[in-house]
């Protein structure tokens, strides 16, 4: 049997066809861009994600193609969207994990239910970027007219379900990542939350465990993607849900580090403790969560290479990172604060800052200092995650930063644990969810 498995990541859609077993027979990838608006805003044009889905799938062997007999996916999230009836978006655009528009609303959590309390039951503070309800009560209070349209409210596997099948669903995992179900419970969606911020119950819609198969492919998709229609399709779910299956995770204490665009850590357990630190998600399980935390990563690297590297090749600055980390990392004269993505764990505004620059710095010392302080939000995480539950001592990584430079970064910084790099993680995550019995 053959399985198409899409990982719609953060900056780009990748597409591999695999046999049950998770052997990758053809892949393709195709990047997208972001849309940076005034105000915070970070927004996906639909019309640039469906272009690379179908600009992907066109490169993969026509013969492959036409054996598929099952569709499975992911996506980057959280990802807000508003869908009308016939599923199609009443805002026109996509919201972002990078989106910080909804800071005034999370102000206003205390006053309306109280952030402890909020936490209690969801398992995370109502964090711009990282709790998608803030952005649901953000167009409530600034664009109401989109609500007057909208049938169900849902994140990025939503509206690409409901487009390849004409199905509703939303799966267990983001479910918990819009901050408006039961995490700690996993009981289902909150009544509490959801009146509490003036939205109507229902615009949720029935949650449904990764994996599981629900509808089948419509006929314009199976024609764009070079697939047979009537296919089954999966119900997706999140990219580091996705990528701890891919990984061969499933009991609690496991770790999974994806290290791309993002440097996020994953930490499963069966614990459900809530804590300010870090967010309690659902898992692609069922009775199992996550403790998870991210930072910038690739972005990060990226913009440094863009402002103050102009003069190097990219190959000359992957080298120069490399040289970097084996030269510098015991010189701590030079700190730098994690933040120039933001903060998606924290209701204040932060920013990205180096500290103990003099003339004696050097761009090799900041650099590094960079470097060092994002594994200082993974490490703080690992951390508080230890108190709670019995942790192994491998870290699955993955991801296009994996390299062994950074991986010697990783292990200096992260003392006491070893690593394990993997690849394909969310791909071969999405096959093992759909492929898992039931």
């Amino acid at each position: 049997m053959y399985l198409l498995s899409i990982d719609f990541g953060t900056s780009a859609v990748k597409l591999s066809v695999t046999d049950e077993a998770g052997h990758v027979l053809g892949w393709a990838k195709e990047g997208y861009p972001y849309l940076l608006l005034p105000g915070e805003k970070v927004e996906m044009s639909p019309d640039a994600l469906w272009k690379a889905l179908f600009a992907a799938a066109s490169r993969l062997d026509e013969g492959l193609r036409s054996q598929v007999e099952l569709l499975c996916y992911d996506t980057f999230s959280p990802s807000p969207v508003f869908l009308d009836q016939a599923g199609e978006l009443v805002y026109p655009n996509i919201i972002t994990h990078m989106d910080r528009r909804s800071r005034p609303q999370s102000a206003q959590i205390d006053q309306m239910v109280g952030k402890d309390a909020y936490r209690n039951i969801s398992g995370i503070y109502p964090f711009p970027g990282g709790c998608s309800a803030m952005t649901f009560l953000w167009f409530l209070q600034n664009e109401p007219e989109v609500y007057r349209r909208t049938c169900r409210l849902g994140h990025l596997t939503t509206y690409i379900h409901k487009q390849l099948t004409g199905e509703w669903m939303v799966d267990l995992v983001n479910a918990s990542m819009m901050g408006l179900y039961e995490t700690t419970t996993q009981r289902g969606w909150s009544s509490e939350l959801i009146r509490a911020l003036g939205l109507d119950e229902s615009w949720f819609g029935e949650i449904v465990c990764p994996g599981t198969p629900l509808g089948r492919l419509l006929p314009d998709m199976a024609a764009r993607l070079g697939l047979r229609s009537g296919i089954p399709v999966a119900a997706g779910t999140n990219d580091v849900a996705a990528a701890q299956m891919g990984a061969g995770n499933s009991r609690p204490g496991q770790m999974m580090n994806t290290t791309g665009s993002s440097e996020m850590v994953s930490i499963l357990t069966d614990k459900p403790a809530v804590n300010p630190e870090y967010y309690l998600r659902n898992s692609a399980l069922p009775g199992i969560w996550q403790i998870y935390a991210t930072t910038a990563g690739g972005f990060a690297v990226d913009w440094f290479y863009k402002e103050l590297c102009r003069e190097m090749s990219r190959e000359e600055f992957y080298a120069y990172v490399d040289r970097v980390i084996e030269e510098c990392l015991e010189d701590e004269s030079v700190t730098f604060d994690p933040y120039l993505t933001g903060d998606r764990q924290s209701l204040e505004k932060r920013t990205g800052a180096w500290h103990g620059l003099t003339l004696e710095a050097t761009r090799d010392k900041m650099l590094a200092a960079m470097l060092r302080s994002m594994q200082g939000v993974l490490g703080k995480a690992i951390r508080q995650a230890a108190q709670v539950q019995e942790l192994d001592k491998v870290i699955k990584i993955s991801g296009g930063m994996a390299t062994p430079a950074y991986q010697k970064l990783k292990q200096r910084e992260l003392p006491g644990f070893s690593f394990q790099v993997v690849d394909d993680c969310p791909i071969l995550g999405n096959v093992a969810l759909a492929m898992r019995p039931r």
